[in-house]
């Protein structure tokens, strides 16, 4: 028995003595990979290379819709898109935080909303974006609201068990300068898709019921510290609801409930809310290419409107 504990002595300490440097080393070309689309803005967050006066944020509703190259042109102010695709507030604050750690705070703050802002996620979707950056504050933020565990956050390489090839990616990448361009223009890209009614229909065959959301209070009490923080470091906070097509809007259950959160939260915060739910363009497909975002002519359209609109609050 004595043995075969200092054989497992040894062998531990072997394994954790090329373990940790590999995993550094995968984590690092990891970084500079393209093995997720979204390596290239964590790496711009983690460099210090934003820097930006104005930072768009929200899930794919804000990468998709928001255009930082139209909000250069339109204010003359350097400008960011941290939105993420599938990812509620929590994870978005999250990136925020690990922004801030790294770079200047913004002057404005364009936070969009939606009907799925405020659910508290399960870490699941799209998650090797966060595979090399655990360390960031992630184990103590969503440790016990991930399929994540503790084996994945403190056996150093067993993270990467999940995807095949990874790990061996990170590796080559290590040794070989990459280009980690993603084809987003400083987060944003958005889709040439057109609108597809028979997409729609098998929606709405999936949610017979409606389409049914809610607020959940985790969520929500992080998203009500947020605004206090912007209050205390004084950026100017934006709510923006994008357009959705009004056929989805009107399946959607307890819309008018979690619409109402996010006008009381203005009201007593005295935030510009500005919601484009009731515009001329929800009433019109050809904007959109699903029920969720707007497509390329969409975009253009309502990037120009939100603009003007503006103009008077971001100087």
């Amino acid at each position: 028995m004595k043995r075969f504990i200092i054989n497992l002595f040894i062998f531990l300490c072997i394994y954790l003595a090329f373990a940790y440097p590999l995993q550094w080393m995968a984590d690092a070309g990891l970084k500079k990979s393209d093995f997720s689309n979204e390596y290239k803005e964590w790496d711009d967050i983690t460099k210090s290379r934003i820097n930006a006066d104005i930072i768009i944020q929200g899930s794919s509703k804000a990468r998709l819709q928001f255009s930082p190259k139209d909000f250069e042109q339109g204010f003359k102010l350097s400008t960011y898109n941290l939105g993420m695709d599938g990812q509620h507030f929590p994870m978005q604050k999250w990136r925020f935080d690990v922004y801030l750690k790294y770079n200047k705070k913004p002057k404005y703050i364009i936070q969009v909303i939606s009907l799925h802002e405020l659910l508290n996620p399960e870490i699941d979707f799209n998650y090797t974006q966060f595979i090399p950056y655990l360390n960031e504050g992630f184990i103590k933020r969503f440790g016990g609201n991930s399929f994540l565990n503790d084996l994945d956050f403190y056996i150093p390489l067993y993270k990467y068990c999940h995807v095949t090839g990874m790990m061996e990616s990170g590796l080559s990448n290590f040794f070989r300068k990459r280009d980690n361009r993603n084809y987003k223009y400083k987060g944003f890209r958005p889709s040439p898709l057109h609108w597809r009614d028979d997409d729609f229909a098998a929606y709405k065959k999936q949610n017979p019921h409606g389409a049914d959301f809610y607020v959940d209070p985790v969520a929500y009490s992080q998203f009500v510290d947020f605004i206090k923080t912007c209050k205390k470091e004084k950026i100017d906070l934006i709510l923006v609801c994008p357009p959705t097509p009004v056929v989805f809007q009107n399946m959607v259950i307890h819309r008018n409930d979690i619409m109402k959160a996010y006008q009381n939260l203005s009201n007593k915060f005295g935030l510009k809310y500005l919601d484009y739910s009731k515009d001329t363009i929800c009433t019109d497909t050809a904007m959109f290419y699903n029920f969720n975002h707007l497509n390329t002519r969409g975009v253009a359209i309502f990037d120009k409107q939100l603009i003007n609109d503006l103009k008077d609050e971001i100087k």
